[in-house]
Order: structure tokens, then sequence, then C-alpha cells
């Protein structure tokens, strides 16, 4: 998977990022003509390690409640969404315009991705 392909997935998608179970980064790239409203160690510091812990705590809940399909974070300038994957994570931004309902359909299809 490549950032190009996530950023197919959907034209409102801001920023991907996808990173290993044990955090390692393998790419965290802002779409091409877009603004980053937030510094690079940021990105890194969210894919390395709070991406990671949120999402291995919301997993602790899937023996009760069923399988994680995504995380969304709802911010004032954009939201940002976890999708979590068999051996590894993406993470991403979208526009705020981006309709909530789609979300679902947004993280299948960076599951079909993998």
């Amino acid at each position: 998977m490549k950032s190009d392909d996530v950023f197919a997935v959907h034209s409102g998608i801001r920023w991907a990022g996808l990173a290993t179970r044990k955090g390692k980064v393998v790419f965290a790239q802002m779409r091409e003509g877009v603004t980053s409203l937030t510094p690079n160690t940021n990105d890194l510091s969210t894919l390395e390690i709070r991406t990671q812990y949120i999402l291995e705590a919301a997993e602790l809940e899937s023996k009760w409640s069923g399988t994680l399909d995504h995380i969304t974070f709802c911010f004032e300038k954009y939201v940002e969404i976890i999708v979590p994957l068999k051996n590894s994570y993406v993470a991403i931004t979208v526009e705020k315009d981006v309709p909530p309902e789609s979300y679902p359909k947004i993280s299948n299809a960076i599951r079909e991705l993998e």
C-alpha cells in the first residue's frame, strides 16, 4: 500500500499515514497541493505512539462489542480517521465537509487496499 493508493479512496483525504502495529512508520504524507495544519513531528508522533495506544485500547472492547471498524476524532479544522488492519493501521485526515456517513465506506475501501 502506498500513500497514493489511500488518496485515491476519496478526494477529501488531506493526509495519510501507515504504520506497523509496533509503531514503525511506513509512510506519512500530505496530499499534493494541500497545506498541512500540523507540524511533521506531530504527524509522526501521532502514527508512532498515540494512534497505536488508542487503537490497542479500543480493540480491548472488541471481545464484547465486535470488530473495530474505525476510530474518528473530529477537530475544528479536520477529521482524523484511524483504520485498523491486520498487521498495521492507517491514519488519515479528511476535510470537514466529508459527510460522517461516508467514514465507514472510506474505512472499508482502505481495508481493501491491504
